[in-house]
């Protein structure tokens, strides 16, 4: 009889015990996939930000500008990082093919980048040929 007593009670609490457990998880499971598309949208507001500001320093008007240049160092220092560090996170929610065409989108950008800052224009104005 009293073992009986025992295992009930071990029962209940073992009920009970992964009761909480589903309910922890499921509630961690929630947090977690709301970060997770918070974080998406972050990193997809950082890359246009890091396009936009691209256009803007290949502008004839712009080019060269240090500026301009230190921020667009910052700005790639930044996707890199957020990517680096909370890319895992992010791809719980995205299908895998938007994953990847992600991560190509990004190495290209990143090439796209190094080439432009390589580039290196000299602009000495018109000149005529008795000046």
């Amino acid at each position: 009889m009293t073992i009986e007593l025992w295992l009930a009670g071990a029962l209940f609490i073992s009920i009970s015990l992964n009761g909480i457990l589903i309910w922890f998880s499921r509630e961690q499971s929630r947090h977690l996939s709301y970060i997770s598309q918070n974080i998406g949208d972050l990193i997809e507001i950082l890359s246009d930000y890091k396009r936009h500001l691209s256009k803007v320093y290949s502008l004839e008007t712009f080019y060269g500008d240090e500026t301009l240049k230190l921020l667009m160092e910052h700005t790639n220092a930044l996707v890199v990082l957020i990517q680096g560090e909370y890319g895992d996170i992010t791809s719980l929610t995205d299908p895998l093919d938007t994953i990847n065409n992600e991560e190509e989108e990004i190495e290209e950008e990143i090439e796209e980048n190094e080439t432009t800052q390589e580039k290196d224009v000299f602009y000495a104005g018109s000149r005529r040929r008795d000046s």
